[in-house]
């Protein structure tokens, strides 16, 4: 699949070799050899197209390849936000699901929807610092346990308003996380 990507002509100008969006970074794992991984960046793909209405999308599609034609798709929607109440929920449901059911699923079926592949895992996120947490935890535990305070408090909780659309690929159920760069690394799962 990473080659086919790879050699996808429509595809080749939006492969990135960093995750980055708007002074956000995704970290990517030392372990995770770069020619088993193709980063794609969903929103300029669209953007190039030069439509009338550019229809809302992720930033970025990671696919990592974990041997036998078996892999895992990361859908990362990057968002530099001060609060929560910046986060259009409604929006960034509007940007998975366009990327699913329209990029996935229909524009390049042939890659993603082809039989030959399989996934071990399809993880969508959205990756944003909307409590302004980054950098005050020495690892992400610590980060962990204060989240939980935090949506103890909060019951309008960004994770439960992700949650609350779910999306449908390939046979599985999908549905949004949150999580604060530069998690989540993207990393082999075993």
């Amino acid at each position: 699949m990473i080659q086919q990507i790879r050699s996808c002509k429509p595809l080749r100008p939006y492969l990135r070799e960093m995750i980055e969006d708007e002074g956000i970074q995704v970290g990517i794992s030392g372990q995770i050899d770069r020619t088993k991984l193709a980063i794609i960046k969903v929103d300029d793909y669209y953007a190039g197209l030069h439509l009338a209405i550019t229809p809302k999308a992720i930033d970025y599609l990671v696919v990592v390849d974990h041997e036998c034609d078996v892999f895992v798709l990361y859908l990362l929607e990057l968002k530099n936000v001060s609060s929560p109440k910046f986060l259009d929920i409604k929006a960034i449901h509007e940007k998975f699901a366009n990327t699913i059911y329209d990029l996935l699923s229909d524009r390049f079926a042939e890659i993603f929807m082809n039989d030959r592949y399989k996934y071990k895992d399809i993880l969508l996120y959205l990756v944003s610092d909307a409590y302004g947490l980054r950098g005050r935890y020495k690892d992400f535990n610590e980060y962990r346990k204060l989240q939980e305070k935090i949506n103890k408090r909060d019951p309008l909780k960004i994770e439960m308003s992700l949650g609350s659309k779910l999306f449908r690929f390939r046979g599985r159920i999908l549905q949004i996380s949150y999580d604060i760069p530069p998690n989540p690394i993207i990393q082999k799962i075993s």
